[in-house]
């Protein structure tokens, strides 16, 4: 890679706090990833130097950052960041390859908007992973984007938002546990509203890269108590409504669940030590190259196994009582991703270098 430095004007707009932390510290951030060898902030005055809490949270060496005064000489091969717009990761990505790149306002790599709000729902939806599945996609992120939006206005940070996830999956857990038909549809609400909230936490850490090994740690755990509780409030619902004869089932699925839990919890410790459970969908991905069709098909039937589709189908499951269903799928399910982890169990543990992870983690 060709070496370049990048030069950011603190200019009105880059200054101002937008998302969780300034522009400036954004642009920061994301030309020390980029790999620039010299980062210049052109101001006049001093500037907050909040990128130093987001390197501190992700464990990542600072970067060298020199402020100089504004209309300073640079060097020739510094690339000059726009003022007026937030750049993404994409923008410096393509400096990194063309430092004498001159990145225009209408450039569709850079993020603008007509307020604060405008521009963080921008920020929100480029953090949209491409593996998000259609629920995630058309359903859950519109409204964790919102509920994003006004944590971040209220300045809370990550960690908050997943405690109170935690706390209402485990209220979920004891509704649900509670039987009858009522119960059990207002337990699957809450399990819909637990998956929405859920995705609330990892939107500001990465819009504010507050992202760190503890907080993915943190959000992983949450997805397993909630999981874990809707298994168990939904068996003991389940039995409670429908009868004794759900024990076998329910024991079953418990006992699967969490063996699935203690496997990837393991090969996550032997292979790349931090991330989510995700790596399974990329090992996947991996042990099927070279068979286009195969892997293709078995991507897209990997989104239906993804949480949010299950979520959901709970969540209408339960309201149209229709709970009594639930354990069978629920089986059929664990019995199919306990298959899938055994066959990528080798390559995920043996994922040191983090190669598995998601885009947003590997830098964590």
């Amino acid at each position: 890679m060709t070496a370049f430095s990048v030069a950011i004007p603190a200019s009105d707009l880059l200054r101002r706090r937008i998302g969780g932390i300034t522009g400036v510290a954004r642009a920061v951030i994301l030309a020390d990833l980029a790999g620039a060898d010299t980062i210049f902030v052109l101001a006049d005055a001093p500037v907050e130097e909040d990128w130093r809490r987001s390197f501190m949270l992700r464990g990542r060496a600072l970067p060298s950052v020199s402020i100089v005064p504004a209309g300073s000489s640079l060097p020739e091969r510094a690339s000059l960041l726009p003022g007026d717009a937030l750049s993404t990761r994409a923008a410096l990505d393509a400096l990194a390859a063309n430092p004498h790149l001159r990145l225009s306002a209408d450039d569709p790599r850079l993020i603008a908007g007509r307020s604060d709000r405008a521009m963080v729902m921008a920020l929100l939806r480029a953090t949209l992973k491409p593996t998000e599945g259609p629920v995630g996609r058309w359903i859950n992120r519109p409204i964790s984007f919102r509920l994003a939006a006004l944590a971040m206005k209220l300045r809370l940070g990550p960690d908050p938002v997943t405690w109170f996830t935690l706390a209402l999956a485990m209220v979920m857990a004891v509704v649900l546990g509670h039987g009858g038909a009522e119960w059990l549809a207002l337990g699957g609400v809450l399990y819909q509203a637990v998956s929405v909230i859920d995705c609330v936490d990892g939107d500001i850490a990465r819009v504010s890269w507050a992202m760190s090994r503890r907080g993915a740690l943190l959000d992983t755990a949450c997805d397993m108590v909630a999981n874990f509780g809707f298994v168990v409030g939904l068996m003991t619902g389940v039995i409670r409504t429908y009868g004794i004869d759900y024990a076998w089932i329910a024991l079953a699925c418990v006992v699967l669940l969490l063996i699935g839990i203690g496997a990837m919890t393991a090969l996550l410790r032997l292979g790349p030590r931090r991330g989510s459970f995700d790596v399974l969908r990329a090992a996947l991905s991996r042990k099927l190259e070279g068979r286009p069709v195969l892997q293709a098909v078995t991507l897209t039937l990997e989104r239906l196994f993804k949480r949010d589709v299950y979520v959901l189908v709970a969540c209408i499951g339960c309201l149209a009582q229709l709970a009594w269903v639930l354990p069978g799928l629920l089986l059929g399910g664990l019995l199919i991703w306990l298959g899938a982890i055994a066959w990528c169990a080798p390559l995920i543990a043996a994922d040191k270098a983090g190669e598995l992870l998601p885009p947003h983690l590997r830098n964590v």
